[in-house]
């Protein structure tokens, strides 16, 4: 069980709403991990550009989002991970 609820999109105050927005139209979707972090619109920043960095191709130019999906998946059952 979480000890901080996520913050759904009626919930999400201005800061949030908007970090909502860009997270939908680069991601398709908001991840739950940003809709935690919310609570505290600053980390939630932080979490935004790293999830930029780390997930998108055109800004790595590296790996495609695929791999780099797999690869996060195969970290995290290394890890024991259950979400």
């Amino acid at each position: 069980m979480a000890l901080l609820p996520i913050i759904s999109d009626a919930e999400a105050g201005p800061a949030a709403k908007t970090l909502f927005d860009h997270s939908t139209k680069m991601f398709g979707r908001v991840a739950n991990a940003m809709r935690v972090a919310a609570h505290s619109p600053k980390l939630a920043q932080a979490i935004y550009g790293f999830m930029i960095a780390a997930l998108r191709q055109e800004v790595t130019g590296i790996l495609d989002k695929r791999t780099k999906t797999l690869v996060i998946l195969k970290t995290s059952m290394l890890n024991g991970c259950k979400y």
